[in-house]
């Protein structure tokens, strides 16, 4: 009799503390803050490049170019469910208007930047005008000339041009303030005839760029592919994500 109490009590007291364990994680969870775990979420967002989407790839880890730690991992599980699901509508958002930019016959390629990464979808595989992403040689080179600066306004449009080689750089700063996904588009005018060269005029031909983080910096290269050595670039600039009005991303051009 003395053992089945013994046992008794031992199993009502691994319940309690099995209660106050998960009662424990359960305020653990509420209590944490949707700008805390975005900063953890968007270290697992990923590209589907298949269909061009993003997503939330719980596996990234195991990639060797994640950049991720078990730390992160163990981050990820502590999640409000809560936050992670309007993290991910934010996601579904974005991917609606990626969908609808794929089918815009003068966006020329798509710009997928995830953590630490970067994808560009070709659409237009004849594009006279296309967009690289800067070699680290590229990046450590001394700028000869700057050309300018695009401030991406939302729903607003914003003229650089400028004369320049058949090759020109350019540095996205992107500052968000917060957590949440961005959408804009760098448009350069192509078929010039003042110049003999293919850019500069119209038929304007689009990048799309896209990503879920705060703070980033990133360098292209933009090529005009028809062999000028003189290249009046027209670039226009609009941004469609966040509407924020405190939302810093800017374009600075220079070879």
């Amino acid at each position: 009799m003395r053992n089945y109490l013994h046992l008794a009590s031992l199993f009502l007291v691994c319940l309690f503390i099995s209660s106050c364990s998960d009662d424990q994680m359960d305020t653990q969870l509420s209590a944490r803050d949707y700008q805390t775990d975005t900063q953890v979420l968007t270290r697992f967002v990923d590209v589907n490049k298949t269909v061009g989407e993003y997503y939330i790839n719980e596996n990234k880890k195991n990639s060797p170019l994640s950049y991720l730690t078990n730390k992160d991992w163990e981050e990820l599980q502590l999640v409000n469910p809560a936050n992670k699901a309007k993290f991910e509508s934010d996601l579904v958002a974005l991917n609606a208007q990626l969908a609808i930019a794929a089918q815009n016959p003068n966006v020329s390629q798509i710009v997928f930047n995830t953590y630490r990464e970067t994808y560009i979808k070709e659409i237009d595989h004849n594009s006279p005008i296309t967009i690289t992403k800067s070699t680290p040689e590229e990046k450590t080179r001394a700028a000869r000339s700057n050309y300018g600066r695009l401030s991406l306004l939302y729903n607003s449009e914003q003229w650089l041009n400028f004369n320049a080689g058949n090759q020109v750089r350019t540095r996205i700063d992107i500052n968000l303030y917060s957590y949440t996904y961005y959408f804009f588009e760098i448009i350069c005018d192509t078929n010039a005839s003042k110049t003999g060269s293919n850019a500069g005029g119209s038929n304007p031909k689009t990048i799309v760029m896209s990503g879920t983080t705060s703070m980033e910096s990133w360098e292209y290269s933009w090529r005009e592919n028809t062999g000028s050595s003189n290249v009046a670039w027209k670039f226009r600039g609009k941004r469609s994500a966040p509407q924020a009005f405190n939302t810093q991303i800017t374009a600075e051009f220079f070879d």
